[in-house]
């Protein structure tokens, strides 16, 4: 069962303003006393029409409410796979156009959220680039909402502090267990051209970090940017062959109807992705892997 609901919490939590679900305060609406001329009938209270519908027109209710969606015209950057569902970003949450779910309805009654919060948790999909941002959203949640966390979309971007992605792959095995899908992009060489002594496609310890994801059931992986060749392999030994999927630096894949200048960018992408794994094939992630210790 779901922790008890804080509207506090959870407003903190997605920085939303939901202050209008708050009771107001009327003036003349003192209760009568006892025995006036002016004293209402007491009526009995009434049970929501809401649970008057099947548990699953009632579950289907709570989905359109608390699933982040979008005009997908408007949001192309937050597209969750083909359809109008877009990310819920952590880094930018108070921004007014990520303000598209209804969290009043988790403030209702007890029963409602009992019922409702699990789809909050699970059918979204969570994306942030700073490992802070994720842990301040664990904090604020509780360790029970944060079980039912099925999707997170991970950026690494340049020049990010090695120290604090290591460690919050080594936190998120255990406090995320009903992790689905976790899709982790980062820049490379070539292009952007970060500062790192070696960035996370040539890390050893941060893929090997990166596979503590294979203890909790993951049915996808997704690896987007620029990588050793070792990795998809590695990946694939720790997770499964048919959970991981590998990008190989391109955005997409090239397509019929792509006009000329795409295929040259693909192609010059593709080059350089191709130079970026020169002199990689001996990096070897198998090998001895840190302990817990190391994270502590």
């Amino acid at each position: 069962m779901a922790e008890p609901f804080s509207r506090k919490a959870i407003s903190k939590a997605f920085g939303l303003d939901i202050s209008d679900a708050e009771p107001s305060s009327r003036v003349g609406s003192r209760r009568p006393n006892k025995g006036s001329e002016t004293e209402a009938p007491i009526r009995k209270k009434q049970r929501s029409l809401l649970f008057g519908l099947p548990v699953e027109i009632r579950l289907e209710i709570y989905d359109w409410l608390l699933v982040s969606r979008f005009n997908r015209l408007k949001n192309l950057p937050e597209v969750v796979g083909n359809n109008h569902q877009k990310m819920i970003l952590l880094s930018d949450p108070k921004d007014h156009r990520y303000r598209t779910i209804g969290l009043a309805i988790l403030q209702t009654c007890k029963q409602i959220y009992r019922e409702a919060v699990p789809i909050l948790y699970s059918r979204n999909v969570f994306q942030f680039l700073d490992p802070d941002l994720m842990l301040r959203l664990m904090d604020q949640i509780g360790p029970t909402n944060t079980k039912l966390i099925r999707s997170l979309d991970i950026i690494v971007p340049p020049n990010a502090d090695k120290d604090s992605w290591l460690n919050l792959f080594y936190i998120l095995p255990k406090a995320t267990t009903g992790l689905k899908s976790v899709v982790v992009k980062w820049w490379g060489e070539g292009e952007y051209e970060p500062n790192w002594e070696k960035d996370p496609g040539m890390d050893v310890a941060f893929a090997q970090a990166l596979a503590r994801l294979s203890t909790v059931g993951l049915e996808k992986l997704r690896i987007e940017g620029h990588y050793a060749k070792p990795w998809p392999a590695y990946f694939r030994d720790r997770f499964g062959a048919r959970v991981v999927e590998a990008e190989d630096g391109c955005p997409r894949p090239p397509r019929d109807d792509d006009d000329d200048w795409m295929r040259e960018l693909a192609a010059e992408i593709l080059e350089d992705f191709r130079k970026y794994q020169d002199g990689t094939d001996l990096l070897n992630p198998w090998e001895e892997e840190a302990s817990d210790a190391a994270f502590l």
